[in-house]
């Protein structure tokens, strides 16, 4: 009775179709960000139309931030702060996150006149000179950063409030190329949100 029993498992194992497990995978799904744009706009700029999807196209006077670092750009989550709540025998009832926020870190090496104006907070003057009087931040900008993959499929992230919320130094010396190394946080927008993305799925979304 013992060898009928096994015989069977093995038949039942043996009409079944395991081929998902390798025939899962699709090597056009895996992504390489070989190119992108990111344009700064302030806030309140009368010129910016907001992307309603991968198909924008920046005004015809603007220009990208040009170049940065190897490093590229990072899109960072920074998750919000829990606080547990406890009954009076130690039991947690109740635990609540803070939404958090996201940023977007780059170190563009180019001193076209957004990056001057986004990194030292001020706005730039007709003969392109700058007045500084602090190290604060208070500035607002909309985000725009369209990037090609190795496929020239693309990827639109459009923050629509942000803040420059840190700084790295700038360097001046002749063993490394001067950069404006930045860190953006989101704000929320109007309707809550603080970023969207059109282009991330590769698979037919429908």
């Amino acid at each position: 009775m013992s060898d009928n029993n096994e015989k069977t498992t093995v038949a039942a194992q043996g009409a079944t179709d395991y081929g998902y497990v390798s025939n899962g995978n699709a090597a056009g799904n895996v992504r390489l960000i070989k190119n992108y744009a990111l344009f700064l706009f302030p806030k309140g700029d009368s010129t910016f139309v907001a992307p309603t999807g991968v198909a924008w196209t920046p005004p015809a006077s603007k220009k990208p931030i040009g170049y940065s670092t190897e490093d590229g750009a990072v899109l960072h989550p920074e998750p919000g702060d829990s606080t547990d709540y406890k009954a009076h025998n130690g039991d947690i009832v109740l635990s609540d996150t803070d939404p958090g926020y996201w940023t977007l870190q780059l170190a563009a090496m180019e001193g076209r006149k957004d990056v001057v104006s986004a990194y030292f907070d001020v706005d730039v003057d007709s003969d392109g000179g700058i007045s500084i009087k602090g190290a604060g931040l208070k500035k607002e900008w909309i985000l725009v950063l369209v990037a090609l993959d190795q496929q020239d499929r693309p990827f639109l992230l459009y923050g629509t409030n942000s803040k420059v919320a840190d700084r790295d130094d700038v360097s001046l010396k002749s063993s490394e190329i001067m950069n404006f190394s930045m860190t953006f946080k989101m704000l929320k927008g109007t309707n809550g949100e603080q970023f969207h993305a059109w282009g991330l799925v590769t698979e037919d979304a429908k």
